[in-house]
């Protein structure tokens, strides 16, 4: 009888708990993996989002500046915001900076937009605050 005990208290001595103590070194690891990897899929987003705010922007104001008045930075800051509906992307500290050179059939618009990017998981882990996103088009004045 103490032979058979003796027998099933060292069948797997040592091994009890094993997995869950690999799962738990590797997990913290695992997870800033994963979040990390969320926060720059996030700021990817955001670049492709102004990316198009400025292209966007640089043909409204390609659009509405062959006539003697330009938009000003304001109007296509306004239209870019509001009528394209980027406010709600809730994207903080959103510039956008419009810039017409030259006269017709040279004439150029250039939009420049700007957006900070809040680190959520690198910001804590790394120390970063925050990141400067900037998209930048120009497109020619059709007189």
């Amino acid at each position: 009888m103490f032979i058979r005990l003796r027998q099933l208290l060292r069948r797997g001595h040592g091994q009890e708990g094993a997995a869950a103590v690999e799962f738990a070194i590797v997990l913290p690891l695992l997870m800033l993996l994963t979040l990390g990897a969320l926060d720059m899929g996030h700021m990817f987003y955001i670049d492709h989002l102004i990316t198009n705010a400025s292209r966007e922007g640089a043909r409204y104001a390609a659009k509405y500046t062959g006539s003697a008045a330009q938009p000003t930075s304001a109007q296509v800051s306004s239209y870019i915001k509001s009528t394209l509906n980027y406010n709600t992307f809730n994207l903080t500290n959103l510039t956008v900076t419009t810039t017409v050179t030259g006269t017709i059939p040279s004439k150029i618009a250039t939009v420049t937009v700007t957006a900070q990017k809040q680190w959520w998981v690198l910001g804590g882990l790394l120390g970063l605050s925050t990141k400067t996103l900037t998209a930048q088009t120009a497109m020619n004045v059709e007189g």
